[in-house]
């Protein structure tokens, strides 16, 4: 026992500061109290904005300032109850990190008899902790002004002069990136780092990119493409064959492009596939689509009819064009073809233009209940396919 309390009563040199180790056990014990009654009190919040029927996000948001508030007093109780000195913190935030990865300094008696250490000189700029935080709050805080400016630019300017949606999303990631690129420069320079440090790490990162992260690299040059040469925009419509990916393009990053899905899910394509593979895009110059029905029917069934009930279901769909204007120089009006002779069945083709091409699953699916109604009351028949079997005799039968 008297070890034990020799060992508590030790003390040690952190930063000047002489910190007896019961001093830290209790600081650590008050933190762990902290975290299991803050745990505690995290469940009983929950159940009670349950109970009181407070909206999702707002109930994390409040879960999550709350949390912060109980670790907040949590350490000034961790502080007090140790008797360590708050002092302490600013030596620590003060303190320079990079003193952290250079050897100790050594004393050295001089010719005089006086004594002075050798080691690392400081800068008089030292990295700190307190520089680093200043540094992330600018950055912080750049990132959140660049989302208030493009809100304000959305909402105030962008819609009121009708700019196209891609125009605004290209226009609206350039204020976001220049917000971005001042604040990070802004905290470099509260760090203390210089720009030929900078243009030291740029250096490095490029040789790495020519080593390692040529796909990144590649992706980033893609994105700058797919903003620009815009071969697809925001709201296209695009089907990607070799992903076997259909859906509706919702946001263009450097790195990648989103593609929401006909069920809401959301497809992540880097943008190099964009560009090296090939992309069906649906509505690059507007949304019209032409459907193509093939319809088979059996040998015995007159053509002519046959012709005439696909006119009449082609006709009688709300959504198909029956007479494109002037504005729809490649559009025509619905009408047959007559493809061949099947083994079992003459093949037609109905070809019909609808104007929006998200609906082009729904209105072949229309369009296929609706010939098979005509058809049962015109009385013409889908073949299934034939063959004739011969049975030959062999010498024994």
């Amino acid at each position: 026992m008297d070890q034990l309390a020799d060992f508590f009563q030790n003390s040690i040199n952190i930063l000047g500061e002489e910190i007896k180790v019961k001093q830290i056990f209790a600081f650590i014990l008050t933190l762990i109290v902290t975290l299991i009654g803050a745990g505690y009190l995290h469940r009983w919040s929950r159940r009670l904005f349950n109970r009181v029927r407070i909206p999702q996000g707002l109930a994390n948001r409040l879960l999550a300032l709350l949390f912060l508030i109980v670790m907040v007093i949590g350490i000034g109780l961790a502080f007090r109850i140790a008797e360590i000195s708050t002092g302490f913190l600013g030596k620590v935030f003060n303190y320079p990190i990079t003193k952290l990865f250079q050897p100790p300094q050594k004393v050295v008696e001089t010719a005089t008899g006086e004594e002075e250490s050798s080691g690392a000189v400081d800068d008089g700029s030292p990295l700190t902790l307190k520089r680093l935080f200043y540094a992330f709050v600018i950055v912080f805080g750049a990132f959140i002004l660049s989302k208030y400016v493009q809100w304000m630019l959305r909402r105030q300017v962008l819609q009121a002069f009708e700019i196209a949606r891609h125009t605004q999303f290209i226009l609206l990631r350039f204020v976001h990136f220049i917000f971005l690129i001042i604040g990070v420069l802004i905290g470099l320079s509260a760090v203390g780092v210089s720009f030929t440090s900078v243009a030291i790490i740029f250096g490095g990162l490029s040789i790495g990119i020519g080593f390692g992260l040529q796909n990144i690299a590649s992706n980033l040059i893609a994105g700058f493409i797919l903003i620009f040469e815009r071969p697809i925009k925001i709201g296209d419509l695009v089907e990607i064959m070799e992903l076997d990916t259909f859906g509706r393009v919702s946001s263009i990053n450097l790195r990648s492009t989103v593609i929401t899905a006909l069920d809401e899910k959301e497809i992540i394509v880097p943008n190099s596939q964009l560009i090296t593979e090939s992309v069906h895009n649906l509505t690059h110059a507007n949304d019209l689509f032409r459907l193509r029905i093939q319809v088979s029917v059996s040998y015995s069934s007159d053509v002519e009819v046959v012709k005439k009930v696909l006119l009449e279901t082609a006709h009688d769909h709300p959504e198909v064009i029956k007479e494109p204007n002037s504005e729809m120089p490649n559009v025509t009006a619905p009408f047959i073809r007559f493809t061949d002779f099947g083994e079992s069945s003459l093949n037609f083709e109905l070809l019909a233009w609808i104007p929006d091409s998200t609906h082009r699953f729904d209105v072949a699916s229309d369009l296929h209940f609706m010939i098979w109604e005509k058809f049962k009351v015109y009385g013409i028949k889908v073949p299934f396919p034939q063959r004739d079997i011969h049975f030959y005799p062999t010498e024994s039968e």
